[in-house]
């Protein structure tokens, strides 16, 4: 087996949730960010369903 490096580096991610409220708000945003991108896909699907009906008709 290979041996893995050991990270010395500062990762922002860990440092975030290290800490309960950092966390909290960070998945709180991309919970919104998430439900906010699939809104976006779903109303391009509903435009283009209704672009392909009325042009392709």
């Amino acid at each position: 087996m290979l041996k893995r490096k050991k990270y010395y580096g500062n990762d922002p991610i860990k440092k975030l949730m290290n800490d309960p409220e950092k966390a909290e708000k960070y998945y709180k945003l991309v919970f919104f960010l998430n439900i906010w991108m699939w809104f976006s896909v779903f109303l391009g699907s509903l435009i283009f369903i209704y672009w392909a009906y009325t042009s392709l008709s």
